[in-house]
């Protein structure tokens, strides 16, 4: 009987990470960039459309930091990494779809690229909190903002020359 349970769970489970994949395989379609011509838009254009939807990103990490740090009374320090995830994620989507218009069957693989430079503006952003709250006992909120900017300039670099540079 524990065996047919386990065999079960197993099954379940497999069948889920199936559905999970062919889902992914399926949605690769989506952003082919063998059908879809690419548009050369401005650096400017690009750069707009980066700070104006970057914004998005911004309140879900600001306010995911504000509620765990000022709300929830959570450590600074975890708060951040939370806040730092969920802002993350959303930005790799915005970023992808919205302002560089990026097509191609490799989003895994993107994403991947993405969380990886975003980690070296993250350890910016903590650097510059512990500074400023641990180090000059700033305001929280202060030192925030200053680690936002600095990470805001840091990854419109980096996706625009590093993960979202169309390859033609």
């Amino acid at each position: 009987m524990n065996k047919k349970t386990a065999l079960d769970k197993e099954s379940s489970l497999t069948k889920v990470i199936d559905d999970i994949s062919e889902g992914i395989n399926d949605a690769g379609t989506v952003f082919s960039s063998e059908e879809i011509e690419v548009t050369k838009d401005s650096t400017g254009k690009e750069a707009v459309r980066y700070l104006l939807w970057g914004l998005l990103s911004v309140v879900v990490n600001f306010g995911t930091f504000f509620l765990l740090y000022h709300t929830i009374h959570l450590n600074y320090q975890f708060a951040n990494i939370v806040a730092w995830f969920l802002g993350v994620q959303v930005g790799f989507w915005v970023d992808r779809v919205i302002v560089f218009h990026h097509k191609s069957n490799t989003a895994f693989k993107e994403m991947l690229a993405f969380y990886g430079t975003r980690i070296l503006t993250f350890l910016i952003e903590t650097a510059t909190l512990w500074v400023g709250i641990s180090l000059i006992s700033a305001d929280g909120t202060g030192s925030k903002i200053v680690g936002q900017v600095l990470a805001i300039i840091g990854n419109y670099v980096l996706s625009k020359f590093f993960i979202f540079k169309n390859r033609n």
